[in-house]
């Protein structure tokens, strides 16, 4: 099955798309709404206005940012609780003005819609990723969660012990 199975056979191609230009915020209401439709799909897929792909954000890469803008800052620890909601809104407006410029990662996993199953799990596990983009050059055509992954191989592993 591992051999059989290519990428494109179990690839999901409702990918979350942003451009590189996009704000913090509307990053975050694109990965919401990602997972509004399917809660695997943690990722973001970073392009520029040609549509070439300049990497991906996940939603570890947002909450690091949110870390770091956020819960970072002392003084918000020390805060009442009306206190905190006013300044955690003025630190959510701060960091939305920063961009998403920092959060991208270019070296992603990627594997060719003719892959074998065996070689996308190779890739995740060489990323130590829980997900691969499949990818015709610089065009993306699809992702694959490791869930993906698991139901496949899993069905075939209950049907051998029938």
């Amino acid at each position: 099955m591992l051999m059989r199975k290519r990428a494109w056979d179990i690839m999901r191609d409702d990918v979350t798309i942003v451009n590189e230009d996009v704000d913090f915020m509307d990053l975050i209401r694109a990965l919401y709404r990602g997972l509004e439709t399917d809660s695997d799909n943690h990722i973001a897929v970073v392009q520029d206005a040609d549509g070439t792909l300049r990497g991906v954000i996940s939603m570890w890469n947002v909450m690091r940012k949110l870390e770091e803008c956020i819960f970072g800052d002392e003084t918000l620890l020390e805060l009442t609780d009306q206190d905190w909601d006013r300044a955690f809104a003025m630190a959510c407006r701060s960091c939305a003005a920063k961009g998403i410029g920092s959060l991208v990662e270019t070296k992603v996993p990627k594997v060719q819609p003719n892959d074998p199953l065996i070689t996308v799990v190779a890739d995740f596990l060489r990323h130590r990723r829980g997900w691969a983009l499949v990818c015709d050059g610089d065009k993306v055509l699809g992702v694959i969660f490791k869930a993906d992954i698991f139901k496949e191989v899993g069905r075939d592993v209950l049907a051998q012990g029938k």
